[in-house]
């Protein structure tokens, strides 16, 4: 079953320059190991109160977690929406 997170759960990531190599969830970190697909998406700009613009990454950690983590581009937070079975 996939686990969903409609508002995304908030995670600590690490990167070295634009290449996300891990991410910490639960006081457990879970390293990159392959980024299958990764795009942004910009929506609603002409309202900036519910503007969102996002950096998304589908990603498989060490752990063999298949994850869809993104980055908050207004607010710089990382976050977990979702993880596939």
């Amino acid at each position: 079953m996939t686990r969903l997170w409609p508002e995304g759960e908030q995670v600590e990531a690490r990167s070295e320059g634009e290449k996300l190599v891990a991410f910490r969830w639960h006081s457990e970190l879970h390293r990159v190991q392959d980024v299958c697909n990764r795009w942004r998406i910009h929506a609603c700009w002409w309202e900036p109160e519910r503007a969102i613009w996002r950096e998304y990454y589908k990603v498989v950690t060490d752990r063999g977690l298949l994850c869809l983590i993104y980055q908050d581009l207004l607010s710089g937070g990382w976050f977990l929406s979702r993880i596939y079975d």
